[in-house]
């Protein structure tokens, strides 16, 4: 029988596979064989971890929940109400990965027509090196983003929103014509054909990261459990290795703007999880207007960094009560650490970054609002 094998360039390469008939007595050998045949990503003993890179966000409530950020390689979802913050979240993991990996392509689908150039760079993307698509129907969709996970420089797909898809049928047919299950069927395809990608590029030693935008509607005449239920159908939510619920709360200080808000409260929820975290709920807020300080973006994260480092023991009052020794080094003040903690990006990062991974060397499941020993 005969395989079809997707290269690089979008073509196939069509190969042979003889059907195995072995005297082999041992499961052992006939992987020998797979290996041999297929190359050694084809399989192994205990499945070896390939990657387990995480793609930060800088929201470190966020971050600290999803054991250091989203994992790179896999597809999450990320879903909630309108005005949630969801769109935020993944241009901030944008922004993040360009500068942990800056060899890498990144792709949004522009599929609500919505994405503003101008709010992506405030939020600290390089718009420069992002691809932006709106395409015109969910089957045109489905073969873009298959063939860019495919290719070598594939960074971070997002596509937004998956409630926005329009299917040819749909398009070119009257509204009063009922179109059920249409959308379905092809973010069934999508997710067929990208998880296959996402694999083929995992074997090649590439990390391709997609991200499913998506919102919530509600059941009509649910009188019991839970009426919400996400648009495209339940075939993304096998696929994900993530799925991230956000409720956003808008803060408004009237010193500023009585309309608009200065930061975005962002409430999370991991409903799955394939991938270890560290809880399963918190909330962060997002800067969305310069203020105290702080620029957009930006998260008062602080205080929940020090909390953390105290449990630790490592921020202490110094000997003879003079100033602070905070990891090894010494600081007059506590707002001295702060000023620090916020003008050094890498320095506050490299801070966020040994709490997680110390969070996940203990082993330890943090409940919401609490500590690492409570």
């Amino acid at each position: 029988m005969f395989n079809d094998r997707r290269v690089g360039n979008g073509g196939y390469v069509v190969v042979s596979l003889k059907k195995a008939k072995t005297a082999s007595t041992s499961a052992a050998d006939l992987l020998a064989g797979f290996q041999k045949e297929y190359g050694e990503s084809i399989g192994s003993f205990g499945g070896q971890l390939a990657n387990a890179d995480r793609i930060p966000t800088g929201m470190f409530e966020l971050d600290l929940a999803l054991a250091g950020g989203f994992p790179r390689g896999k597809c999450s979802i990320i879903y909630g109400p309108e005005s949630s913050g969801k769109t935020n979240i993944v241009l901030l993991a944008i922004a993040k990965h360009q500068m942990l990996w800056p060899d890498k392509t990144n792709v949004f689908f522009d599929v609500e027509n919505s994405f503003d150039p101008g709010w992506a760079e405030k939020m600290g993307v390089d718009t420069a090196k992002l691809i932006v698509i709106r395409p015109d129907y969910a089957e045109q969709l489905v073969d873009m983003a298959e063939s860019l996970i495919y290719t070598d420089d594939c960074g971070i797909v997002v596509i937004d929103s998956l409630a926005a898809l329009v299917t040819t049928q749909e398009s070119d047919s009257s509204a009063e014509k009922a179109n059920v299950g249409g959308t379905g069927l092809v973010t069934g395809k999508l997710v067929r054909k990208t998880t296959r990608a996402l694999g083929a590029a995992e074997k090649a030693g590439r990390f391709p990261t997609l991200f499913y935008v998506n919102q919530i509607r509600h059941k009509i005449g649910v009188m019991f459990g839970n009426p919400e239920t996400t648009p495209g159908g339940n075939a993304p939510n096998y696929q994900a290795a993530i799925r991230l619920r956000v409720y956003g709360k808008n803060i408004i200080d009237n010193k500023v703007s009585s309309v608009m808000p200065v930061r975005k409260e962002t409430a999370f929820v991991v409903n799955k999880w394939k991938v270890p975290i560290l809880s399963a709920s918190g909330k962060f807020t997002m800067v969305t207007h310069p203020h105290d300080g702080f620029t957009v973006g930006q998260s008062d994260d602080v205080g929940t960094v020090a909390e953390y480092l105290k449990t630790f023991g490592m921020f202490e009052k110094a000997e003879k009560g003079k100033g602070w020794t905070v990891v090894g080094d010494h600081y007059d003040t506590q707002q001295e650490f702060k000023d620090k903690f916020y003008a050094d990006e890498k320095f506050g990062n490299e801070i966020r970054q040994a709490i997680i991974e110390r969070l996940m060397k203990e082993g330890e499941l943090i409940e919401e609002g609490g500590s690492p020993h409570d």
